[in-house]
């Protein structure tokens, strides 16, 4: 009877770390990724349902906390468990719910030209004559995403030019394979999807012709 018990009390324990070890490893690889900093409420591992769960994310700037860039009350992930010990991790499902994002966007009050925008997305554009050189990997691991889905997607926006600020909610959006796998949609022309749709929505029409303009947008 004893020796069950202290099995049974090293497997819960193995598992136990397991999930803390991961769950690190994780949240480690995502704010090396996006280069900022994330907390996470809630981090579940369910083995039986190959599901991670999160709940209560809040992604902030690294230079300062305080401005909080994106937060969700929950995002569900299902992995295909044998595809994390190959070259293409296989997410089939991610359902992310009540996500909010807060756009802050510098503009000169002069020319009314962007200067830049809390992603990083107005830095990417301008490095692109210049891209960066990244070493060569000895693994190269991609992923593909086969299905993902957004609720009450809330979009924050302000320019400090004028200090206006305004709310689009985005109608519940379903996307489906894409990644960085070769012959599937790349996950950045998603994420233009995502932005095209949401510069279209913007009611003030001035910053959402400066930011067509600075991005390069079709008119």
């Amino acid at each position: 009877m004893k020796k069950k018990i202290v099995f049974i009390s090293t497997v819960a324990f193995i598992l136990l770390a397991n999930k803390i070890i991961l769950s690190k490893l994780i949240l480690f690889s995502l704010e090396k990724w996006i280069n900022k900093d994330i907390i996470i409420n809630d981090f579940n591992i369910i083995y039986k349902k190959r599901k991670v769960s999160l709940n209560n994310i809040i992604i902030s700037d690294k230079d300062d906390s305080s401005k909080k860039i994106f937060q969700v009350e929950k995002i569900d992930i299902i992995l295909k468990p044998s595809s994390l010990l190959s070259t293409l991790i296989i997410i089939e499902k991610v359902e992310i719910q009540k996500p909010i994002l807060n756009l802050d966007f510098t503009i000169s009050s002069d020319n009314k030209n962007l200067i830049k925008d809390n992603l990083g997305i107005s830095k990417k554009f301008n490095q692109k004559e210049s891209p960066k050189i990244y070493p060569k990997k000895l693994i190269d691991i991609n992923f593909l995403v086969l299905d993902l889905s957004f609720e009450n997607f809330k979009i924050d926006i302000k320019r400090s030019d004028t200090n206006n600020t305004s709310s689009i909610i985005l109608s519940d959006m379903k996307l489906r394979e894409f990644g960085n796998e070769l012959g599937h949609q790349h996950y950045k022309d998603i994420f233009k999807i995502i932005l095209i749709d949401l510069v279209m929505r913007i009611p003030d029409q001035e910053l959402r012709k400066i930011i067509k303009k600075h991005y390069n947008f079709s008119q």
